[in-house]
């Protein structure tokens, strides 16, 4: 019985960690991406799974429900990423220090209004079906990526 109860403890304690991915999830992870290709190209990533390593540039001051990541070699490539339930698991003290982060990309279309002037009435059911229509009319989609946070490992961290 004290076997159980500690798989059961050990089990909690990975799973309240951010913990591995699952093996649905591993089999949809790109792999190794680096946070310059999910800025400069996130149509390509969009609803995917991906998983990055970066270092934690900002945590939200008054929310404390999202951060940005930034890449390791370039800090001017950054990534927000939205904590979700995971959010009690970071703070300002992480500020500084590495974090391997997996979650779903996700875009948003910052100038949808403008799309809006050009076609009333218009309700698109996707990013993609937005930045398509955009572009036909020759507007800038100006879409902002974010990352929904699924799991992650906290790594090398300064004091």
């Amino acid at each position: 019985m004290k076997r159980i109860i500690l798989l059961f403890a050990a089990g909690l304690i990975i799973f309240a960690c951010g913990g591995p991915a699952t093996e649905d999830q591993a089999g949809e992870l790109v792999s190794e991406i680096q946070i310059r290709e999910l800025v400069s190209e996130p149509m390509q990533y969009e609803g995917q799974l991906v998983g990055f390593q970066g270092i934690i540039d900002h945590m939200c001051r008054h929310s404390g429900d999202k951060m940005r990541v930034a890449q390791t070699d370039d800090d001017a490539m950054s990534i927000q990423v939205r904590l979700g339930e995971m959010m009690g698991q970071f703070g300002r003290e992480d500020e500084g220090g590495e974090v391997f982060v997996t979650g779903r990309l996700r875009t948003e279309v910052l100038n949808m209004e403008e799309l809006l002037q050009h076609d009333e009435g218009h309700d698109c059911e996707s990013t993609e079906e937005a930045v398509r229509l955009m572009a036909e009319r020759g507007i800038d989609p100006n879409i902002r990526p974010y990352i929904e946070l699924t799991g992650f490992e906290k790594t090398v961290f300064e004091e």
